[in-house]
């Protein structure tokens, strides 16, 4: 048996090479075991071995193969490195297999990869620094215990959310270190090796004193978003019994107060703006910065667009969903997976387009503990339409797919009638051609197979359209481009 030896329980790099090379050299599941440093052996037990698979020269998978293997493998499950190996294997005579949710390897490689997008929420949400006393520069450090091993999937969040602070998270298995200009790791650690207390969170809690709704208490829900596991190291969670004690009391007190009118906001330019605003790069860390609207208090992280800077098509689509929001890039949930058949059928690559949506953050409404999407306002629409226009001034597009009635909205001030609004391209005052198209989520929403089978054929056919439009500068799509070397 070969044993295939990795640095960390998330090591995907050290698993790809050793997969790689195994399934080269023609090695069935059980002929090989993958082991972290420091781990025991795994007894396996006896099994009947087949044939001696035929060695293979390349690998080729799917391209959504690699980002779904690096999610999986921060999984606790110690089966995770037989499984990806297992459906590796499998990828080579099967090239559809991930389309089938329904396969019971798919289905549990997903379910894997899933657990380890809500462990890295929670991280994002519940990492608390606090600031080593008379270090200089100023160092601060914080410790959590993630239910899997997401340090190294989720690190690269706090490093672009705190460039320019200096920072180090430590769990039990491994740290993560920023300096401002390099992000390394390291050895876990214990709780000891973290500062019990410092004077920043007593601002905290301060904060979220202030903040606690009193007519909202709901324990269960809270719970639920943020389970008991995670109290113990917020600074905040000492508060939390007194305030829903008081609750009653405050609301009360609330109600015999005379209601306040709401604050209208304007669409215009944030006030304080990059000085790099000539590029992409500048939009997105402007949008990272932007408070224009109170959806960036309750999302992840802004999701900007990405694509060509200078694609000759644009596909504009409503906002992020719940996936979107933890990966921090458009179109890779759900609704992601139509499009790209979608824009396969119509002979596009989505490597040379450029894909944003009208609304840069997720808006949404828990429901037990699901997040499930809410439609943005009139007001959020137009408060993130000077940052599409951006877009829009910087990639300079021949042509521009609103995909459903928010972006149609954004693009033109005007509610549409899907039906109606994409039987014509439209001429924008920006210059670009518009083709109205329907969002992908509502061909998943349609009321039957029938429906959501026409709904997505008219999407085809104005990608087509705009592709036709756009003219030769649109690469087309061949038959290997799914196809990705591992």
């Amino acid at each position: 048996m070969r044993v295939v030896a990795l640095d960390y329980p998330a090591d995907f790099e050290g698993w790809r090479r050793g997969a790689r090379q195994a399934l080269m050299d023609g090695l069935l599941l059980e002929d090989i075991e993958f082991r972290v440093k420091g781990d025991a052996p795994t007894l396996f037990m006896h099994q009947e071995r087949g044939p001696p698979q035929a060695a293979q020269t390349t690998l080729r998978v799917p391209k959504e193969f690699p980002q779904l293997a690096k999610r999986a493998i921060c999984h606790c499950d110690p089966e995770r490195f037989r499984l990806l190996y297992a459906l590796l294997e499998r990828l080579q005579g099967e090239r559809a297999l991930l389309g089938n949710r329904a396969d019971p390897l798919v289905h549990r490689v997903n379910v894997l990869a899933k657990e380890v997008g809500r462990d890295k929420h929670k991280m994002t949400a519940f990492v608390r620094f606090r600031l080593v006393e008379g270090s200089q520069p100023e160092h601060y450090v914080a410790w959590f215990e993630p239910s899997h091993y997401t340090l190294d999937y989720t690190a690269p969040f706090f490093m672009r959310r705190f460039t320019g602070m200096h920072w180090s998270i430590f769990t039990p298995y491994r740290s993560a270190h920023w300096d401002g200009a390099v992000l390394s790791f390291g050895a876990g650690a214990s709780k000891q090796d973290v500062p019990e207390d410092d004077k920043l969170e007593d601002y905290w809690r301060t904060y979220y004193a202030h903040i606690f709704n009193p007519a909202r208490v709901k324990l269960k829900a809270m719970q639920a978003e943020m389970p008991k596991k995670y109290w113990k190291n917020l600074p905040e969670a000492g508060l939390i019994q007194t305030l829903t004690h008081e609750s009653e009391a405050r609301t009360r007190t609330m109600l015999a107060n005379a209601p306040t009118l709401p604050v209208v906001r304007e669409a215009a330019a944030p006030a304080e703006m990059p000085e790099n605003m000539t590029s992409l790069h500048g939009v997105r860390q402007g949008l990272e910065q932007c408070e224009a609207c109170e959806l960036c208090h309750g999302a992840t992280q802004v999701v900007p667009g990405e694509g060509l800077g200078r694609a000759a098509i644009m596909l504009v689509g409503e906002q992020p969903g719940d996936q979107e929001d933890l990966e921090g890039r458009p179109f890779v949930g759900p609704a992601g997976d139509v499009l790209s058949r979608a824009l396969q059928e119509a002979g596009l690559e989505r490597g040379g387009l450029y894909i944003t949506n009208a609304v840069k953050h997720f808006k949404y409404t828990m429901r037990g503990k699901r997040r499930l999407h809410q439609r943005p306002e009139m007001a959020e629409i137009d408060a993130c339409r000077w940052w599409l226009m951006q877009e829009i001034s910087l990639v300079k597009p021949l042509v521009i797919v609103a995909l459903g009635a928010t972006a149609h909205r954004a693009l033109t001030g005007q509610s549409p009638i899907i039906s109606k609004a994409r039987l014509g391209l439209a001429a924008l005052e920006l210059g670009p051609q518009l083709q109205t198209s329907y969002h992908p989520s509502a061909i998943l929403r349609a009321r039957d197979e029938a429906e959501g089978t026409s709904m997505f054929a008219m999407l085809v056919d104005d990608l087509r359209t705009a592709s036709s439009a756009a003219g030769s500068s649109q690469p087309v799509r061949q038959r290997v481009s799914g196809a990705h070397v591992l």
